[in-house]
């Protein structure tokens, strides 16, 4: 699924489904998200572990944003 499919699930207000959606198959790791914001500055979505910030790195794997290189 494309950012601007997600952002469309997230915007008419189908949050659970944008989640499902953005974690994919890689449900079981440490690091898969549990919640979605809108950043309204850059108009993305962005994933949160509890309050990090987690991001998919380049194997596919979640990390928390400040462990990636």
């Amino acid at each position: 699924m494309t950012d601007n499919d997600l952002v469309a699930l997230y915007k008419a207000g189908k949050f659970k489904e944008a989640l499902a959606a953005a974690i994919g198959e890689n449900g079981k790791s440490k690091s898969t998200p549990t919640r979605l914001v809108m950043d309204k500055q850059a108009g993305k979505l962005r994933c949160y572990r509890g309050n990090k910030r987690v991001e998919k790195d380049a194997n596919g794997e979640w990390q928390l944003v400040k462990l990636l290189p």
